[in-house]
């Protein structure tokens, strides 16, 4: 991380919008800013290419795992993600969803959660499909490719044609 500063990074983002139309970037997800625990003010930050990659966003995706400790994480840390991403769009998928952690209704529960304690209204939902994940991983390839017609991939469909390209 020390090499990744973020000018470095926001000059990398800038070179790559010009080589192609979109750029994905994967982030860890710490966001909190360690000014205050260095003394070296001109030092290299712990988090600088994840805040430079917000600052530089068009759009966020936010992936919150589906369990217990997952949705917790995401709700204590959504504020500082908002904050971080500033204007930008924020897009909510929920991961790995499956009945045997959520009991019955769980995508009702996980809605609800996220409303009440993140103000979070529009949530994606992306199933658990080990078999799937596992053959992707296998062959290191997306999933959309070793398979097509698994519940993970038409929920990946899903968020992308109603979350990040909407129907014109």
């Amino acid at each position: 991380w020390p090499e990744l500063s973020a000018p470095r990074v926001a000059a990398a983002l800038t070179a790559c919008r010009d080589w192609v139309d979109t750029v994905v970037v994967d982030v860890a997800a710490p966001l909190e800013r360690d000014e205050e625990i260095v003394s070296d003010v001109d030092g290299p930050r712990r988090n600088a290419a994840t805040l430079a990659a917000l600052a530089s966003a068009d759009l966020v995706v936010a992936v919150v795992g589906a369990d217990p400790v997952g949705v917790s994480r995401f709700v204590r840390a959504y504020p500082e993600l908002r904050a971080a991403a500033g204007a930008t769009t924020v897009r909510v998928l929920v991961n790995k969803v499956r009945s045997g952690v959520l009991g019955v209704d769980g995508r009702s529960q996980l809605r609800r959660t996220l409303e009440r304690f993140a103000g979070v209204t529009d949530v994606w939902f992306a199933p658990w499909d080990g078999k799937a994940a596992d053959a992707a991983l296998l062959s290191a390839q997306p999933v959309a490719e070793v398979a097509a017609r698994s519940p993970f991939a038409a929920a990946v469909r899903r968020f992308t044609g109603e979350a990040i390209e909407p129907p014109q």
